[in-house]
C-alpha cells in the first residue's frame, strides 16, 4: 500500500514579504537564544523557515483558518478564527507573535490584536504586515477611483469562484492599526516595509511636504476647536506622512507588549 506524499510548501525565488517581515524580526529579536514564537496565519509555514535562518532555537507554534495545508511535521498547528475566536493559548506564552498578510481578510483586526496582546509576554515582541494603503500611489488610486488599492470591488463570500478567505476586505491604514495595538497594550509602535514603490518615490519628493502642511493645519484646527490629544498620538497620526508609510508597499509594524520582560 502506498502512502500519501507528504505535503510541501511552494517554492518562491524572489524575496516575498516573509522575508523582509523576518528581517525586521532579527533587528529586534537579535541576540535572543531560546524563542518561544507563535505564527497567527501560518499558512505554508514560509515565514517560520525564514526565522528559523536567523533564530535556531526558535520554538513556533502555527495557528490558522484552515491548517490542513500546513507542511511543518514538527511545528504544532491549530485552527481559530482570528475575527472572533480565544487563541487557544494561556496568557502570556510566547516571546514573540507575528501575523503577515492576515488582517486584510480579517472583519475583526482588533479582536486579533487584543488576542495577540493577550498571549504575549510582557516584553514580548508582536510583527503584523498589511497592504499599505497610504502611499503615495494609493492615496492617486484612491482619488481617482475611490478604490484602495488591493482592495478593488470584491465578489461576495458565497461566490463558487472564488476561496472567501482570500479576499480583502479590511483596508488598515497605518494610523488606525498602531492606534488598535496601543488600545490592546502594546508599547513602542513602529512601521517598516519591504520594499519602496517607484511610483511612490518619485511623486513623493514633491507631494510629502504638501501632506505634512495640511496635516500641521489639521492639528492646528483640531486643538484649537475641538480636543487636544496626547503628544504620543499625534506623533502616530503624523507618521501616517512619514516617508516609509508614503512610500513602501507593505506595511510591518512592530510593536512590544507594555511590561518588564520577562526572562
Amino acid at each position: 500500500m502506498q502512502t500519501a506524499p507528504e505535503k510541501e510548501a511552494p517554492v518562491h525565488e524572489a524575496p516575498m514579504i516573509i522575508d523582509y517581515v523576518a528581517r525586521v524580526v532579527g533587528e529586534k529579536m537579535g541576540g535572543r537564544t531560546s524563542v518561544a514564537h507563535l505564527d497567527l496565519g501560518a499558512g505554508w509555514g514560509h515565514l517560520i523557515q525564514a526565522l528559523r535562518r536567523i533564530l535556531p532555537e526558535l520554538k513556533s507554534s502555527g495557528c490558522d483558518y484552515n491548517p490542513s495545508h500546513f507542511p511543518l511535521k514538527d511545528v504544532p498547528i491549530v485552527h481559530a478564527d482570528f475575527s472572533r475566536d480565544t487563541l487557544p493559548y494561556a496568557d502570556e506564552s510566547f516571546d514573540l507573535v507575528t501575523c503577515t498578510e492576515v488582517f486584510e481578510h480579517l472583519e475583526n483586526f482588533r479582536h486579533a490584536v487584543r488576542e495577540a496582546a493577550r498571549v504575549t509576554r510582557p516584553g514580548g515582541l508582536f510583527v503584523v504586515s498589511t497592504p499599505n494603503v497610504l502611499t503615495v500611489k494609493a492615496r492617486f488610486v484612491y482619488l481617482t477611483r475611490g478604490f484602495f488599492t488591493y482592495f478593488d470591488p470584491l465578489p461576495l463570500k458565497n461566490d463558487p469562484n472564488i476561496y472567501p478567505g482570500q479576499r480583502h476586505i479590511s483596508p488598515i491604514p497605518y494610523f488606525y492599526l498602531a492606534h488598535a495595538l496601543l488600545d490592546a497594550g502594546f508599547k513602542e509602535v513602529e512601521p517598516h516595509c519591504d520594499k519602496a514603490q517607484k511610483f511612490s518615490s518619485i511623486f513623493g519628493v514633491v507631494l510629502a511636504p504638501v501632506f505634512r502642511f495640511f496635516t500641521a493645519l489639521s492639528l492646528r484646527e483640531r486643538r484649537r476647536r475641538f480636543f487636544h490629544l496626547s503628544d504620543d498620538l499625534e506623533a502616530l497620526a503624523a507618521q501616517q506622512n512619514c516617508w516609509t508609510v508614503l512610500t513602501g508597499r507593505t506595511l510591518i509594524v512592530c510593536a512590544r507588549k507594555a511590561g518588564p520582560a520577562k526572562n
